[in-house]
């Protein structure tokens, strides 16, 4: 009897030892799962969120003290990173600039504004930085150089004159354009994003 006993305790361990390791086996392979859909999605994200003329913006949001990622976001969401861009309203670029704005840019900078050239990359990218810079020397918020980005700086200097749209003439407690409003939005998701895929481009 104590052989068969000892016989069926042998088999017990056994059955646990085996149970053990397949649920151990089944742990790694979810974790693995999970590792991978991880790596996947970045590279996934990476395709949608691309970092276009990196060298572009590292260097002209450095001369003008403008966040690199901002300027990353509101490629993205102005003209999908493409380079040849131009909107149904005649911007231009990665990002789309308007000429009117852009041949101010231009003569603000001493130069003969020229349309080919403002759809060049890094001709783009530095009047869009320079243009940025404008911006934060008048408004005190990102979200509010964002709005003016979008809508014109005199537009938002009358939202914000008005107590509707600011409290304090400072800030926007509301933005009147929906598609502003929008784009504001838009661009502060993509920031979010770039600072989370891309956490050492610009160092």
């Amino acid at each position: 009897m104590s052989d068969m006993s000892g016989k069926r305790s042998a088999k017990k361990r056994g059955r646990g030892r085996k149970g053990i390791m397949i649920a151990s086996a089944a742990v790694m392979v979810l974790a693995l799962a999970a590792f991978l859909s991880l790596v996947l999605s970045g590279e996934l994200d990476r395709l949608t969120y691309k970092l276009t003329d990196e060298k572009a913006v590292s260097r002209y949001s450095s001369e003008y003290d403008i966040d690199p990622y901002l300027v990353a976001a509101i490629i993205h969401v102005e003209s999908g990173n493409r380079e040849d861009a131009v909107s149904e309203k005649g911007a231009l670029g990665l990002m789309q600039l308007m000429p009117d704005t852009a041949e101010w840019i231009a003569g603000k900078l001493g130069e003969t504004y020229n349309q080919d050239s403002v759809c060049e990359p890094y001709t783009n990218i530095r009047y869009g930085c320079w243009y940025l810079d404008f911006l934060f020397s008048r408004f005190s918020s990102t979200d509010t150089v964002l709005a003016a980005y979008n809508a014109g700086h005199n537009a938002v200097r009358n939202w914000l004159s008005d107590p509707e749209y600011s409290d304090d003439g400072v800030t926007l407690k509301r933005i009147p354009y929906t598609e502003t409003e929008q784009y504001v939005e838009k661009v502060d998701r993509a920031y979010d994003k770039y600072k989370a895929l891309y956490p050492k481009a610009f160092n």
